[in-house]
Formats: structure tokens, sequence, C-alpha cells
């Protein structure tokens, strides 16, 4: 028995010169994750997700979660090298009450290759989803939900409002859709009280790069906090404040994104 029929590419990280990286979703139920050898399928192949399933050896059915394919010496098909049941890591503060499962979740607009608008029955209007796509990106999310605990209440970021799951481990977060622009240098004022309320709690921010606030009216937003840290160092923390208003007048579009909750018309 095999399980191509229901296959659907979630998410990938393709290289033609080394491993690449793919989550598959199973008959809408199950989501797995595949690597695949340089070299098995050509890189235009592995970046269009349809083409890509069809070229994938038949996948067997079972309770693995993690496969390697590679290929078939002596033959131009690729095959199953191997198959495993991996405990897989996942976020580890989970401070927050509410949890949704991934699969529950409606994805929309992508802004970063992480980070959807998305709808979900638990919510009366669309949020912000940021989430691991790879095993190998937890920590990053981990360190970065931590610092949401932190600055809960505080009038700083994005209100946190859940855990993201897939199966029984916790992958990402959901976070409000706070709509806005991107800041400028006329938005000093506000980004220096936002910053300044960052550092009042000893926490620095590492990437203050003008696309990381959502300006609205007179409030500015922080997000993305993936690099920020616990810091007792004033002189540090002055330093990142003195550097806001050379961020704020930079033209070089270091740091560009599209940013949690910003859209077209509203940045």
């Amino acid at each position: 028995m095999t399980v191509n029929s229901g296959l659907q590419v979630l998410h990938l990280s393709a290289d033609e010169n080394s491993e690449s990286h793919f989550r598959i979703l199973v008959d809408g139920l199950s989501v797995k994750y595949l690597t695949v050898d340089a070299g098995v399928y050509e890189i235009e192949d592995m970046c269009f997700p349809s083409t890509l399933a069809s070229k994938l050896p038949p996948l067997p059915a079972g309770d693995w979660n993690l496969g390697h394919i590679c290929k078939d010496k002596g033959s131009i098909q690729s095959k199953i090298d191997w198959i495993v049941r991996k405990d897989f890591s996942g976020i580890r503060n989970l401070w927050h009450p509410t949890q949704v499962d991934y699969l529950a979740l409606a994805l929309g607009n992508m802004y970063m290759s992480n980070v959807y608008q998305a709808q979900c029955d638990r919510f009366d209007s669309p949020v912000i989803v940021k989430f691991a796509r790879f095993p190998y990106e937890i920590n990053w999310y981990n360190a970065e939900t931590e610092v949401y605990s932190w600055i809960k209440g505080h009038d700083i970021g994005p209100d946190f409002l859940g855990h993201v799951t897939e199966g029984d481990r916790v992958i990402g977060f959901l976070l409000e859709q706070v709509k806005g622009r991107h800041a400028s240098i006329e938005d000093l004022g506000p980004c220096r009280a936002t910053v300044g309320r960052l550092h009042e709690l000893g926490i620095i921010h590492g990437d203050l790069n003008k696309h990381n606030f959502l300006v609205e009216g007179s409030r500015a937003t922080l997000v993305d906090f993936e690099v920020a840290r616990k810091s007792c160092d004033k002189d540090e923390m002055a330093k990142e404040m003195q550097g806001l208003e050379q961020q704020l007048r930079d033209v070089s579009g270091r740091g560009w994104r599209i940013l949690e909750g910003a859209q077209d018309g509203d940045t």
C-alpha cells in the first residue's frame, strides 16, 4: 500500500548541491519529513510541489515521520533509502494556555517562508502564525517564544495568542495581526518609546532595523525577537538606542522583508 495519492508538499528547502528537506502531509492527517540526496531530482522539479510529488517513489504506509530518498543504483529512478519514527524536539517554554493544531489553521498570505496569515475557529479575525518548518529550526522559535513571555502586557510587540502544535510537540506560535507601515525617521519618537520599554525589562532586541517596526498612528510595534536576549549591560542598551536613529534613516534595504501583519497598503 502506498500513500502518494494523498500527498501534499507543505514546505521545502531545495538545494542542488546538498541534501534537500521537505515537509509533507499525508492523507490530510499525518505530517512527515523527507530528506533527499543531492542529484536525485532536478532543482526545478524540487521547487514545484506538484512536480516533486509526481516524481517521488511510492511512500510506505506506517507510523514513520522521517524518510530519506536516494538514487537507486543502476537506475535513473529514486528510492526510499530508509524510514524511521523519530522523537523530534519541540518548543519547551509552553507558558500560554492556548494550543492550536497546525492542521486546524487555514493558511493565507505568506509573509515569509515561515510566517503566514491564518484563520482558525478559535479566533474571530485573522492571526499570524510563525513556526519551524523543519526540526532543525526549532531552537530559533523556542527562544522567541520565551521572549514573548517576558514582554507580555508591556505594549512592545504583538499579542501572543498561543502555541502551535504538530502532533504531540509544539512547533510555533500565534500572534495578533498588527497592521502598520515600516518605520521611518519621522517615527523616531514612538520607536524610541517602544525600545525604551523593552530595555526597562532588561532585554536587548539585537536587530533594530526599521523593518522590524510596524507603525500605526503614534504607536510603534516591535517584531522579530529571534535574537533578543536578557542583558544587564546598560552600555549595550545605550548603544542599541543610540543606533536607532541611524537604522531609521537607512536606505540600504537591510532587514527588509514582509513582517508579521504587514501587507501591501499597510506597510
